[in-house]
């Protein structure tokens, strides 16, 4: 399949590889860049530690995406070191950014207007969100305190999010989806429900269609058991030849399955966003 651009997902926190929190930021990040046209390379989770931080961006950017997201460790805690990681990594340095400063104290007056905020004071901790690695751009974040960060690496945009998936979403649609998106290609995914069929029994016909159409995703998923099965059949494309080569690879489908006189139905989705 053609992509536009490809990306790396890393999550920092202890909670995400001690199992007290699911990774649910890396599975909605990874449908998001699918969505707006990408290809996610690689998806790496690593603990609340600076070396292992710092490892995982120079290791992720040898690999040269075009975009690296990384989320957590953007708070005003002790273990919120994200910043400070990919700073020494890269060789930058920290520094605080007024343009964070600013964010963070009229997110406090907005908290205040609210009866949220007990104080108003731009404290060491509320200061430590501000601190960005040198060069970079804080990203406005309306769902929370903590600004994003955006730092242009040679060809790769390093963002940070913040872990929170509330604010994680809300600085990614607002400044960092606008920006993929402008390379985004027409997506179709053609899906059938196969009912009464056993995966195994579809398998050879779905590897024929792979291999006639090699920039369609075929990909099946079992949805119960052999005997009363049913197994959820998707063909996926991007762009003109991707598109066409879905709709005729849907047609072979519908085909085989009434030769088979297999119970199906077909649902198509095309990605509008």
């Amino acid at each position: 399949m053609s992509e536009t651009f490809t990306a790396i997902v890393v999550g920092v926190g202890n909670e995400l590889l001690n199992g007290r929190t699911a990774n649910t930021n890396a599975q909605w990040l990874c449908g998001e860049v699918y969505s707006l046209g990408g290809k996610v390379r690689l998806a790496l989770t690593v603990p609340d530690d600076l070396s292992e931080i710092g490892e995982a961006l120079l290791l992720s950017l040898k690999e040269r995406p075009n975009w690296l997201i990384v989320t957590g460790g953007l708070g005003p805690t002790y273990d919120d070191m994200t910043l400070a990681g990919a700073a020494a990594a890269l060789g930058l340095g920290l520094a605080e950014d007024p343009r964070a400063k600013e964010m963070i104290l009229r997110k406090l007056e907005e908290y205040r207007a609210m009866g949220r905020a007990t104080s108003m004071e731009y404290t060491p901790e509320r200061a430590k969100m501000a601190s960005l690695p040198r060069g970079s751009t804080p990203l406005s974040n309306s769902a929370g305190t903590a600004p994003g960060v955006l730092i242009k690496v040679g060809e790769t945009t390093v963002v940070c999010l913040p872990g929170v998936p509330s604010e994680m979403k809300a600085i990614f649609d607002e400044h960092v989806a606008p920006m993929m998106a402008k390379g985004k290609l027409k997506t179709l995914t053609a899906e059938a429900e196969v009912k009464g069929l056993p995966e195994a029994a579809l398998a050879p016909l779905l590897a024929s269609l792979a291999k006639k159409y090699p920039v369609v995703y075929v990909k099946s998923h079992p949805r119960g058991f052999e005997g009363g099965s049913r197994v959820l059949v998707q063909l996926t494309g991007r762009g003109d030849q991707g598109v066409r080569d879905v709709e005729a690879a849907r047609d072979e489908l519908v085909a085989a399955l009434q030769g088979l006189k297999a119970e199906y139905q077909i649902t198509i989705k095309q990605d509008v966003r």
